[in-house]
């Protein structure tokens, strides 16, 4: 993998944690409704710390295109997207979910004892896989083709630059 690509994964990879961040940190609380902004904005910090992590460290791509090569489909195609997406989800979901609904957890605990934690992380699981799944199928495509805009220009000037020495 060249330099390009690397710059490119990382990019990706950064983008769709903060954006899966953003979106499961407002539809978990819009689900419960206990929306209020502090939450929301303290769930999207922890959460896109973990979601960086995660599309920093995990290479979501290659386990694509190793997947759909195994299965005998393009990872470019609506199929291979698909699966692409799955996987990613798959990264991504269970850990952020998992964390937002143990913070909701604490605080609705201290409230009611009655409350059980495997209650509330199985429904919210299961709209979160719903959810992440059609924001990454969706915007995957769009922050590859801004990565590769911020990482193809400066690519080429580094090749212009070593074309004129």
């Amino acid at each position: 993998m060249n330099k390009n690509n690397e710059s490119i994964g990382i990019i990706v990879g950064v983008l769709m944690g903060l954006a899966v961040s953003l979106v499961l940190s407002i539809v978990g609380p819009v689900i419960s409704g206990h929306f209020k902004i502090v939450s929301v904005l303290v769930s999207f910090l922890c959460s896109s710390i973990i979601s960086v992590v995660i599309g920093l460290f995990i290479p979501i791509r290659r386990m694509s295109v190793w997947s759909c090569s195994k299965i005998g489909i393009s990872p470019d195609k609506l199929p291979g997207m698909i699966i692409s997406a799955l996987i990613g989800d798959i990264c991504f979901t269970p850990l952020i979910s998992f964390l937002m609904v143990y913070m909701n957890y604490k605080r609705a605990k201290s409230m009611d004892p009655s409350v059980v934690l495997g209650r509330m992380y199985c429904g919210n699981l299961i709209v979160s896989f719903v959810v992440a799944f059609l924001i990454i199928l969706i915007f995957t495509p769009l922050f590859i083709r801004l990565a590769i805009g911020i990482v193809k220009p400066e690519g080429e000037q580094i090749e212009e630059s070593e074309e004129k020495e």
